[in-house]
């Protein structure tokens, strides 16, 4: 795991340095201190996370840059100061006077978010096969969605993008940016806005033909089929 650390404090490295060698898992990390060892990682495109802290007067434009070249990277944002002014992140964490637990939790992050990732990455390409969840199979190529070996709909282009990957996924969070990803090939506010028409849509299908699914939307974090 390589995970670039870009901080104002030599004390925040050298501590996650020392507390990551505690973990199994082989650890690489980068300490970006200055501008051009961020962005030179960040165009190598190997690496599972970039962790910036806030007080950097070029953090937004680092994230923009990191989310362009690679959406699926993981961006965690550290520190206390404005940070909610920060578009893009994938996760924001305070820093705390916990070190353990601090470390442990962005450790515990960057797995979860890989584990997510590695699953909704095989969906880049089309899926060749049917797809069977709880009573209902759905056809990624044709479109259609049975229920209870009954035809219930021939969806849309977007809307059949939307339920093969939360499908794929059935009973698991799936991220917003990365169905857009996947379904729009970008992830802004008006594919984000469309998306959710799609979504109330999809809903009304369900209910209209009696199908027992539900699309909930978690705040803040993403969608789960159930």
């Amino acid at each position: 795991m390589k995970i670039v650390l870009n901080s104002q404090s030599s004390s925040l490295f050298s501590n996650f340095l020392k507390i990551s060698k505690n973990y199994k898992d082989d650890i690489e990390l980068i300490d970006a201190k200055i501008e051009k060892v961020l962005f030179d990682n960040i165009t190598a495109g190997d690496v599972n996370a970039f962790i910036i802290d806030n007080h950097f007067t070029f953090s937004q434009r680092a994230v923009d840059f990191i989310k362009k070249k690679h959406p699926y990277i993981l961006v965690i944002i550290i520190g206390k100061s404005d940070i909610d002014k920060i578009n893009n992140a994938d996760i924001y964490l305070p820093e705390v006077t916990d070190l353990n637990y601090f470390y442990s939790l962005i450790i515990k992050n960057i797995v979860n978010y890989e584990r997510n990732f590695n699953t909704l990455k095989k969906l880049t390409l089309k899926t060749k096969t049917k797809i069977e969840f709880r009573n209902c199979i759905y056809d990624p190529n044709l479109r259609i969605l049975h229920y209870n070996d009954n035809y219930v709909s021939n969806f849309s282009e977007k809307a059949g993008g939307i339920i093969e990957v939360l499908a794929s996924n059935y009973g698991k969070l799936v991220k917003k940016e990365l169905i857009l990803e996947k379904v729009w090939f970008k992830s802004d506010y008006f594919s984000s806005r469309s998306m959710d028409v799609y979504i109330t849509g999809i809903r009304k299908i369900f209910k209209q033909n009696n199908v027992d699914l539900k699309i909930k939307n978690i705040s803040k974090s993403g969608l789960i089929l159930e």
